[in-house]
C-alpha cells in the first residue's frame, strides 16, 4: 500500500465518532425524558397556583362533590362549527372522536351519543339501533307508550326537571315537561316545552334524534335515557338505555359546561402542542383546553425564513428517511373523556405532584402526564393535569443526532482531506526525491551529479542531504577507480622497463640452460604485464579522448564495410559475412568514425574468441526510419543470464579459458563508452538453433538543422 492508502485506512478510525455519538444518544433519551417531566411539573405547578387563585371559578364547581362513574358525568366541549338541526349526522362527522355509548346496551337497544355546545345551546345527537321503531299516536296523550327519550336535570335554581320527547313520525319532535315525581302508569298532563327543539329521522336499523336546548336550562346535573317500546297497544317499555337515573334528582349524573372565564383562563395557560385538564376531587373533568392530535400540534417551520437551498433540502430529506420523525397518527383515547384516571392524578389528589408516561398504539409516540393538586382554603378540591406528546423529545433528539452527524461527517471529511493532502504532498516529495536520486546515476553507473535540491528541514530533507553526501563520496570513489588504471599504468611502466632492460642484459651473458629457461619465462611475464598496462592505458586514454572528441557527420556503411574487409585479412582462419539491408551510403550519423571502428574491433575481437570453429561471424547493418542497427553475431556458448546486465561494466569478464592475450574485461566497457558518445544503445542477447550471441548497436540517424 502507498502512504495515501495507509493514511486513508487509518482515517477510517474516525468512524468511531458517530458510533460513540449513537451510544450517547441512547443515554440522552432517558435524560431528555427526565428533563421533560421536570419541565412539565414546573409548568403545571405554576398553573395550579394560578387556578387556585381563581376562587370564584372553583367555588362554582365545588358542588360537584358526590362521586359518579365515568358514564354519568358529562363534560361538554364546544363545537367550532355550527350545527344544522335536521336529524342527520353529516355536520357531526368532524366530531367522530366524541362518539360514546349512552349507557350499557339493553337487549336489542344500543345508543351512541355525541354532545357539544355552541352559541349558548347544548346540542345532542343520538344514534339509536332498534329493531322495531314505534311512533306515538297523534291521538295519544302518553309519550311514554311509544319509543321516546327522557331527559332530567337540575336547572340553575336547583330545581329538578323532567322531560319526555317522542315523535308522531319522522321529522320535527315535540318535548313535553313531566312532573318531577311521577308514579308509573299514573296519568299526567302534557306541557309542551318549546325551548327543547329537535328532529327525528329514520335510519338503517333504527333512528337518529338531534336535539338542541338552551344552556340556561341546565344546572349541574343532567341525565338522558332512551326507552324502547315494541308494542304500541300495550305501551310496555321493553328496554331502557340511560346515562344515569332520570327519575330522581340524586341519581342524575353530573354535567359541566365550561364557562367562558374557565376556557379563557386555560387558553392563556396553555402553550402549543399540549393539553390542560382541570378535574375535581372525584376525577371528573371540569375544564379542558387544547388537543394532542391535529395539524397545529406538530412543529411547523419558522415563518419568514429564506427558502432553503437544494443541498439543505436534500440533507433534511436524508435525515427524515434515516430518523424517526414526529407524527400524530395515533388514537387519542381521552379526546372525549369526561373522567380521568391514572396514577399521576391519583397521586395529585392525594397531595403529591408527580408525572406519568402513558403509551399509545403508535410505539413511537408516548404521552407525558404531569398532575398537581389544586388547593382551596388548604383543602384539595381537584387537580390540574398537563399532557404533552413525546414529539419535543424526539425533535430534540433528532436535532442532536443531526448536529452530531453533521459535525462527525464534517470532521471526518476535513480530517481525511487534510491527511490525503499531507499524504499527497509527502508522496510527491518522495517521488521527486526518488526521481532526483535516479537521475544522479547514469545507465553506465557513473555519477552525473551529487546535488539533490532540498531546503526542507524535516526527515525527507535530511534524507535528501544524506543522499547528496553519499553521492559525493560515491563520486569520489568512482573518480578514484576511473583514474586508478592510468595511475597504475604510469607507476608500473618504469619498474617494468627496468625489469625488461635487466632481462635483456642477462640475455647477453652466458647462462646455463636452466637459467635461460627462467629468463625466458620472466620475459614472457614482463611482456604480458606490459600488454595489460597497454590495455589499461587504452581505456583511460579513450575516456579522455571521448571528452575532447569533436563530432562530425559521416557514413557508417562505408566505415563498417571497410572494417569487415580488414577483418577478413586479419583473421584469415575465421570466415566473415557482411549483410547490408536497405542502407544507402547517404545515411549519415553524428559521431567519430575512428571510435566506431574501434567499437567494431572490440566486438569482433570478442566474437572471434567465443565463435565455434568453422562458423562464420555475421556483421549486419540494417536501416530503419529513424536509426541504424549494427549487429555482430557469432555461434558459440551463450551468456549466463545473471551476467547480461553487468557485461558492459569495467573489469567484468565471463571468459573461462586461458588465452595467449590477457583480458581485463575492458573491451566491452570501451564499447559502452563509444556507444554513449554516439547516443546509441548497445544490447546483447542469446540466440538458439543454433546457439550463439548477438551484440546489437542502435545508432540514431543525423538530422540536419
Amino acid at each position: 500500500m502507498g502512504i495515501r492508502t495507509k493514511l486513508l485506512l487509518a482515517s477510517l478510525t474516525l468512524l468511531i465518532i458517530p458510533w460513540l455519538g449513537a451510544q450517547y444518544i441512547q443515554n440522552l433519551e432517558q435524560y431528555l425524558r427526565t428533563a421533560h417531566e421536570e419541565k412539565l411539573l414546573d409548568r403545571v405547578s405554576i398553573m395550579a397556583a394560578v387556578v387556585s387563585g381563581q376562587r370564584a371559578l372553583l367555588k362554582g364547581r365545588a358542588a360537584l362533590t358526590s362521586p359518579s362513574d365515568a358514564q354519568s358525568h358529562l363534560y361538554v366541549r364546544p363545537l367550532p362549527a355550527p350545527i344544522q338541526l335536521d336529524g342527520y349526522i353529516d355536520d357531526w362527522r368532524h366530531y367522530q372522536d366524541r362518539e360514546q355509548p349512552l349507557g350499557a346496551t339493553s337487549g336489542d337497544l344500543h345508543v351512541l351519543q355525541r354532545i357539544g355546545h355552541r352559541d349558548g345551546y347544548l346540542y345532542i345527537v343520538l344514534q339509536v339501533k332498534d329493531d322495531r321503531v314505534i311512533y306515538r299516536s297523534p291521538k295519544s296523550l302518553r309519550p311514554d307508550r311509544a319509543d321516546h327519550l327522557r331527559i332530567s336535570m337540575l336547572n340553575g335554581d336547583g330545581d329538578f326537571r323532567r322531560y319526555q320527547i317522542s315523535a308522531i313520525s319522522p321529522g320535527r319532535i315535540s318535548a313535553y315537561s313531566a312532573p318531577a315525581q311521577q308514579k308509573n302508569g299514573a296519568p299526567f298532563s302534557l306541557k309542551p316545552e318549546p325551548r327543547i327543539k329537535g328532529e327525528w329521522q329514520f335510519s338503517s336499523g333504527g333512528y337518529t334524534v338531534e336535539l338542541r336546548m338552551p344552556l340556561t336550562m341546565i344546572g349541574q346535573r343532567f341525565a338522558i335515557a332512551v326507552a324502547d317500546v315494541d308494542d304500541a297497544t300495550s305501551g310496555e317499555i321493553r328496554n331502557i338505555v340511560a346515562s344515569a337515573n332520570t327519575e330522581q334528582a340524586t341519581g342524575a349524573g353530573t354535567i359541566v359546561i365550561p364557562s367562558p372565564q374557565m376556557a379563557s383562563l386555560l387558553a392563556r395557560l396553555r402553550t402549543p402542542h399540549n393539553r390542560i385538564w382541570v378535574i375535581d376531587n372525584n376525577q371528573r373533568v371540569i375544564g379542558m383546553s387544547g388537543h394532542l392530535i391535529g395539524p397545529g400540534n406538530l412543529p411547523a417551520d419558522a415563518a419568514g425564513e429564506e427558502k432553503p437551498s437544494f443541498l439543505t433540502v436534500l440533507v433534511k430529506l436524508f435525515y427524515r428517511l434515516l430518523l424517526t420523525q414526529p407524527d400524530d397518527r395515533f388514537t387519542d383515547r381521552l379526546s372525549s373523556a369526561s373522567r380521568l384516571d391514572n396514577p399521576a392524578i391519583t397521586a395529585a389528589l392525594s397531595g403529591t405532584a408527580t408525572s406519568y408516561w402513558r403509551t399509545t398504539e403508535n410505539e413511537n409516540i408516548n404521552i407525558t402526564v404531569a398532575a398537581h393538586p389544586i388547593y382551596l382554603n388548604d383543602n384539595i378540591v381537584g387537580a390540574i393535569v398537563l399532557e404533552e406528546t413525546s414529539h419535543s423529545i424526539l425533535l430534540l433528539q433528532n436535532k442532536v443526532i443531526e448536529a452530531m452527524a453533521n459535525m462527525a461527517i464534517l470532521t471526518f471529511l476535513l480530517t481525511v482531506g487534510v491527511l490525503l493532502t499531507f499524504a499527497t504532498r509527502l508522496s510527491l516529495r518522495i517521488h521527486r526525491l526518488r526521481n532526483e536520486v535516479d537521475a544522479t546515476i547514469a545507465d553506465d553507473g557513473r555519477v552525473r551529479t551529487t546535488t539533490i535540491l532540498t531546503q526542507s528541514s524535516d526527515e525527507i530533507g535530511d534524507l535528501g542531504r544524506s543522499f547528496s553526501a553519499m553521492l559525493e563520496r560515491l563520486s569520489q570513489y568512482n573518480r578514484y577507480l576511473e583514474t586508478m588504471s592510468g595511475k597504475l599504468s604510469h607507476e608500473l611502466r618504469t619498474p617494468i622497463t627496468i625489469v625488461r632492460s635487466s632481462l635483456d642484459n642477462l640475455d647477453q651473458t652466458r647462462l646455463d640452460p636452466e637459467s635461460v629457461t627462467y629468463i625466458k619465462r620472466a620475459n614472457e611475464g614482463a611482456t604480458r604485464l606490459n600488454h595489460i598496462l597497454t590495455r589499461m592505458s587504452e581505456a583511460t586514454h579513450l575516456e579522455q579522448t571521448i571528452l575532447h572528441e569533436v563530432r562530425k557527420v559521416y557514413h557508417p556503411a562505408r566505415v563498417v564495410e571497410a572494417c569487415v574487409e580488414g577483418y577478413r585479412l586479419a583473421y584469415q582462419q575465421q570466415p566473415f559475412n557482411f549483410i547490408c539491408c536497405r542502407v544507402s551510403h547517404e545515411r549519415t550519423i553524428s559521431g567519430s568514425p575512428e571510435l566506431l571502428a574501434q567499437l567494431l574491433d572490440k566486438l569482433i575481437d570478442n566474437a572471434t574468441d567465443y565463435a565455434t570453429a568453422g562458423t562464420p561471424i555475421t556483421v549486419t547493418l540494417a536501416s530503419a526510419e529513424l536509426n541504424l542497427t549494427l549487429s555482430v553475431h557469432n555461434n558459440g556458448p551463450t551468456l549466463p543470464d545473471e551476467m547480461r546486465d553487468s557485461l558492459f561494466d569495467s573489469m567484468v569478464s565471463v571468459r573461462q579459458r586461458k588465452t595467449s592475450q590477457p583480458h581485463l574485461g575492458l573491451g566491452l566497457y570501451i564499447v559502452r563508452l563509444i556507444s554513449a558518445f554516439h547516443h546509441a544503445k548497445i544490447e546483447v542477447s542469446n540466440t538458439h538453433h543454433p546457439e550463439g550471441v548477438s551484440f546489437t548497436l542502435t545508432l540514431p540517424l543525423f538530422k540536419a538543422g
